[in-house]
């Protein structure tokens, strides 16, 4: 995973993290504006364990075109847009990941066990490192004595000379090997790339670094990560495995994640004044959790249409539990997070709960306006009854892929697929048209080709999806239907209280970059 983040061009030398292609054009436009002619990056966050790279820009011959020459250290870039984000970002990679590592483990553990009258700390320590010296040498061994005391192993080819005989320091906790025979007499080692000694344990020892930077870090690229730096190839779910044993020494057992989220609430009230941070037990058990930033709901406010889209996505992990989102879209079109919230389950009580705790974020903050909100839901029973209950007179859209996915698959399940295509596009054109005497012309002819959707447009209710019942224009089909600001990769076994601060920092970086690009792209811009 590559971090790319820049310096702002003042006093300041505040960093900020490039998250996308807008992030890119709006960093050039603040060096533009400020007349500054190097941009200086910082890469960091590489699988291969280098040092982070200091890349300087120069932008004195970028012109109009916004070609900008780059250079650094180790040259990873070339001539190109400022905008290709993508492109920087795997040039950058490969580019870096091609240097020799400056941590080659491997090449130190072949060298690790040096002979007789070698210490380690500890027992655990020896069979570390016996263990690191056979898999970077392709051996394989046996335990023949393993305790407290003294540690004794042999090759796990039988009648093959290979030993280490260690034992503990008089009454320390030290160990120190006494015999060792390091002549191999079995001929050659491992002929495959997989290591009978890789286990979980070794797996999360390896990787438990990595994962203190990178909790989002995955068993796809523990597997690709450890076949590239030390030879051995793993089954995915002996990685999956190690990830588990690694995150549950860093951050304790996951049901105890949940103990630190009155730590974390207490953190954002003390923090972020204005904000709301609420959660919910049930004899001592985690029920739900409300968050919601005052500089979002400010944001919302000032710099976003009234429009607030709503939905939840259930989180795939053994405790299972169910993220709420609120999220707008601002002037740029950019997702804009409002308030989030996590329940045991997704139910009209949870949805109430929610509701009442975001009207209560809005409606408590001074810059509120009195204006009427639009929602656009995924039509959850809990949420078309809190909507009127808490926000009355607020007009309320329903996400028309629902819709269409709901008419398809209770509706048209039997009838083939040419008829399937031509009555979708029929209730696609009802949806769209502006005009209410189009729309009651084109139901007429799908109830008459279609008698069973007649009940399932009553039921549906069309004012909530279709254009010209609406009463205000909307895009029916805008809603992504998922919580945007939760990538689902994130919600896949990853501790709470690390989620939770994992969707708070993209949050502050979006707050900042916004408000330094309004200070300095243009002073008529509202800096929120």
């Amino acid at each position: 995973m590559v971090e790319v983040k820049y310096f702002i061009p003042n006093k300041s030398r505040m960093v900020v993290s490039l998250l996308g292609d807008n992030d890119v054009r709006k960093m050039h436009q603040i060096h533009v504006n400020l007349n500054a002619p190097v941009i200086e990056l910082v890469v960091s966050h590489i699988p291969c364990l280098i040092e982070a790279a200091d890349v300087v820009i120069d932008m004195r011959d970028s012109g109009p075109a916004q070609n900008v020459e780059c250079s650094c250290r180790s040259k990873i870039f070339s001539k190109g847009s400022s905008s290709n984000f993508g492109r920087v970002v795997e040039e950058t990679r490969a580019a870096i990941e091609e240097q020799p590592s400056q941590r080659n483990s491997l090449d130190a553990w072949k060298t690790s066990i040096e002979g007789v009258g070698q210490e380690f700390n500890d027992v655990e320590t020896l069979r570390d490192t016996i263990r690191n010296f056979c898999i970077a040498n392709c051996r394989d061994f046996v335990f023949v004595k393993n305790d407290r005391l003294r540690v004794t192993v042999e090759c796990a080819y039988e009648g093959c000379e290979w030993r280490i005989h260690a034992s503990r320091l008089g009454n320390q906790e030290s160990f120190a090997i006494k015999k060792m025979n390091s002549q191999h007499t079995c001929g050659g080692g491992l002929q495959v790339r997989s290591h009978p000694k890789a286990s979980k344990r070794w797996v999360s020892n390896i990787v438990k670094e990595k994962l203190q930077d990178m909790p989002l870090y995955r068993p796809t690229d523990i597997v690709k990560d450890i076949r590239r730096e030390y030879g051995v190839e793993l089954p995915y779910h002996q990685a999956w495995h190690g990830k588990e044993v690694a995150m549950k020494d860093l951050y304790g057992h996951r049901s105890k994640s949940y103990d630190r989220i009155r730590w974390y609430c207490d953190a954002i009230l003390e923090t972020n004044p204005g904000s709301i941070a609420k959660y919910e037990t049930i004899e001592g058990r985690f029920r739900r959790l409300f968050i919601s930033f005052h500089a979002s709901v400010v944001g919302f406010i000032r710099g976003c249409r009234p429009l607030i889209f709503m939905d939840g996505t259930f989180i795939k992990h053994k405790d299972g539990g169910v993220v709420l989102g609120a999220t707008s879209k601002d002037a740029n079109d950019d997702m804009f997070p409002i308030a989030y919230g996590v329940v045991d389950t997704e139910t009209d009580d949870n949805w109430d709960w929610f509701c009442r705790n975001l009207k209560e974020a809005i409606y408590s903050c001074i810059e509120w306006r009195s204006e009427q909100i639009t929602f656009m839901t995924d039509r959850h029973q809990g949420i078309i009854k809190s909507v009127p209950k808490y926000f009355p007179g607020s007009y309320h859209s329903y996400c028309f892929r629902h819709v269409k996915d709901n008419f398809k698959n209770q509706v048209l399940v039997h009838y083939c697929a040419s008829e399937r295509k031509r009555l979708l596009d029929l209730l696609n054109a009802a949806a769209y048209t502006p005009r209410l005497n189009v729309f009651h012309k084109i139901i007429s002819k799908l109830t008459l080709d279609a008698p069973g959707s007649r009940t399932f447009l009553l039921n549906a209710n069309p004012k909530h999806w279709a254009n010209a019942n609406f009463a205000e224009t909307i895009d029916v089909n805008e809603m992504n239907c998922i919580v945007l600001w939760f990538p689902r990769h994130t919600l896949t076994g990853t501790p709470w209280h690390t989620l939770l601060a994992h969707h708070g920092t993209p949050l502050v970086v979006q707050h900042v970059s916004h408000m330094y690009y309004a200070a300095y792209s243009n002073p008529k811009h509202t800096v929120y």
